[in-house]
């Protein structure tokens, strides 16, 4: 009788470890899905966007724009035999610069008869070359603070690093990025590329409104 009491105890108890076996696998792998899952959203939410369109050349030294506020600073864009240019070593110095191309003149955007171009340094050192326009507020100034480029006229922010919306009215339409080249110091882009320059804005509206 004894034997058997036994028996049934032991068998009771290697059950129930069996169990509790069991129940810890499945524990350990619903930890281990949602370990993997923060991780990848993580990686997602935190991964750098590369413009599909710009530049990538960098001046090989990272930027530091904790708690500083840089304005835009004025800069010549000089014209010459179907090339625009404008100065490296002035970028470097002042991080964010202002420039006009005025070799055609039409009407670019709203009143605009010339195109605004902005060029500034991210916080990875890479150069960025762009329309300097906020479209549907029709802001042509910005300027970096801390990690952000931000339109002086509407306020909006994009992150600076790779110019996704942050805030505001006008995230969808951020200064559009150019391709260039680094030549002799300077940054180069096709004159064609300014000249054939159009706004996404209102062509995107009337897409809209068209279907």
């Amino acid at each position: 009788m004894d034997d058997t009491r036994a028996q049934k105890r032991a068998k009771f108890l290697e059950d129930q470890n069996l169990i509790r076996k069991r129940r810890n696998r499945k524990i350990l792998g619903a930890a281990a899905i949602l370990v993997a899952a923060g991780v990848a959203l993580f990686s997602f939410l935190n991964k750098p966007y590369a413009s599909p369109t710009g530049g990538n050349f960098n001046i090989g030294e990272a930027q530091n724009y904790k708690n500083q506020k840089i304005e835009m600073t004025a800069a010549p864009l000089k014209v010459e035999n179907g090339k625009a240019a404008i100065s490296l070593d002035t970028l470097k110095e002042k991080k964010i610069l202002y420039t006009e191309y005025r070799g055609e003149k039409r009407k670019y955007y709203g009143t605009f008869d010339y195109l605004p171009l902005n060029a500034f340094v991210t916080r990875s050192g890479r150069v960025v070359l762009a329309s300097s326009i906020c479209e549907p507020c029709y802001g042509t100034k910005f300027y970096i603070e801390g990690t952000d480029l931000v339109c002086v006229a509407c306020g909006t922010r994009w992150r600076l690093d790779d110019l996704m919306g942050i805030s505001g009215g006008c995230v969808k339409y951020a200064p559009e990025e150019f391709k260039y080249t680094v030549e002799n110091n300077n940054i180069i882009i096709d004159e064609s590329a300014l000249k054939n320059w159009k706004p996404r804005y209102f062509t995107g509206e009337m897409q809209a409104q068209s279907s």
